[in-house]
């Protein structure tokens, strides 16, 4: 018998072995040798020695909300522009010891003031009104300091009385300084907003 025809039997192995004829030529072929180096992309591993980083801690802020109804009596259309005129309101609002104009629009959506105001410590704020709308809506939103929005709807009970109806939200920062001054704040808070119902009340009667 005549010996097996060994590079015949390589040049058919080598065959089989290699990438078959039908598969794309595009470098997207999946197919290679079994001795070929792993085209898998490398898996990104720590070390065991690695020491892995602090997480930062997440600082929570919390939103307050004060809610305050009045009736006044009073027709709706005085007391609309009296809550609306900025000079009047150190005359109500407790603890306002500053407020300015930074825009030549005094009125109306658009019209910015800066404010200081001290309930148990000193709170500044740019505010600018977000909405109006006469006799009815009065908002004020920060834009600087502070986190505080307020706002004002009247509506008219009948022609010589309104309400008012006060909501105010406001938010201290977090962390140790907002501890703070949240300890100073919050037991303030509910006198403000009472002693200002109250002033705006006997103000705008005494008008009458």
């Amino acid at each position: 018998m005549p010996p097996p025809d060994r590079s015949s039997a390589a040049a058919s192995w080598r065959s089989r072995r290699s990438c078959p004829s039908s598969a794309p030529s595009s470098p997207t072929c999946s197919w290679s040798p079994g001795w070929a180096s792993s085209s898998r992309p490398t898996r990104c591993r720590r070390r065991a020695d690695a020491v892995p980083r602090p997480r930062r801690a997440t600082i929570r802020r919390v939103t307050n909300v004060v809610e305050q109804s009045v009736e006044i009596q009073a027709p709706i259309s005085r007391v609309f522009a009296y809550v609306d005129d900025f000079t009047t309101t150190k005359d109500w609002m407790y603890g306002l010891s500053k407020i300015e104009p930074v825009t030549d629009q005094l009125h109306g959506v658009g019209a910015q003031y800066d404010g200081v105001m001290k309930v148990g410590v000193p709170l500044k704020a740019r505010i600018e009104c977000t909405a109006w709308e006469r006799d009815c809506l009065v908002e004020l939103t920060s834009v600087k300091g502070i986190e505080t929005t307020q706002r004002w709807t009247f509506t008219a009970l009948d022609d010589d009385r309104t309400r008012v109806d006060a909501w105010i939200s406001y938010t201290l920062p977090g962390g140790p300084a907002g501890k703070a001054i949240a300890g100073a704040v919050k037991p303030v808070v509910g006198i403000a907003v009472k002693h200002s119902s109250e002033a705006l009340v006997r103000n705008v009667e005494g008008l009458g």
